[in-house]
């Protein structure tokens, strides 16, 4: 194991459990700290408005996610041969990456193909999720949820949906592109599950900035999971010398 894939994994795992165990703590905190004796009139709004920036952020990530690639590889470009302009780079980026991923069997897992163009699964299962919890969040806010619905099984729903995306993330290597799209929709459905159950609940201000802190988080380790992957492909790879990406 080289240094650089030493320093990967590493800062993958550190998000992973730090991710485990901050959803734990959330648990505790909503079940077992005591009640708030005041809750702001303008809280909910906050909250959800909050979650809603983060949807919107994530679904622009998700449709764009080139503009980042491009911007590595052009730096790989720069430090690796100075004769390249940037125009000529640009023009070679867009050859050789669809979907963001490099055009290779590899990464097939990773990529769809829709009516002639190449999607990433994970990306394409953000955007879905996030494009849903935005008009669930808005419905929410206007009309709020059914009588009867408990707060509780809402929050625990959404508990063992994020739950089982960090485990599978942690514990397993999926090559599904379908799997793919779907545990990442399961984390953005998950978090917005968990996020009208706090609220349905009556949690303080603080606990609920903590959840946002904590999607946060997620994010962040959702990105060092997938950069984590990226690596080992290539790294396992057997045309590794004369690899047009590398």
């Amino acid at each position: 194991m080289t240094t650089e894939h030493k320093k990967i994994y590493i800062e993958n795992l550190y998000y992973s459990l730090i991710s485990i165990f901050g959803l734990f703590l959330l648990i505790l905190l909503v079940f077992y700290a005591p009640n708030p004796k005041i809750l702001y009139y303008f809280q909910k709004q906050l909250i959800l408005s909050v979650f809603i920036l983060i949807c919107i952020l994530g679904m622009v990530a998700a449709v764009s996610p080139s503009r980042c690639a491009e911007f590595l590889s052009l730096k790989h470009y720069q430090k690796s041969d100075h004769k390249f302009n940037k125009i000529e780079k640009r023009s070679n980026f867009g050859k050789k990456f669809k979907g963001h991923h490099p055009e290779c069997n590899n990464f097939k897992s990773h990529t769809f193909s829709l009516m002639e163009k190449k999607y990433c699964a994970g990306c394409s299962g953000l955007f879905i999720g996030a494009l849903i919890a935005v008009i669930g969040t808005i419905i929410y806010y206007f009309y709020g949820i059914s009588d009867g619905i408990d707060g509780r099984l809402i929050f625990f729903i959404g508990f063992t949906s994020v739950l089982v995306y960090l485990l599978q993330d942690l514990l397993l290597d999926i090559n599904s592109t379908f799997a793919k799209f779907l545990f990442n929709m399961i984390l953005v459905l998950g978090s917005f599950m968990i996020l009208i159950g706090i609220i349905e609940l009556n949690s303080s201000i603080f606990i609920q900035l903590f959840f946002m802190v904590l999607v946060f988080i997620w994010i962040l380790g959702r990105i060092a999971s997938s950069e984590k992957k990226h690596y080992e492909v290539c790294n396992e790879c057997s045309i590794k010398s004369s690899c047009i990406y590398r």
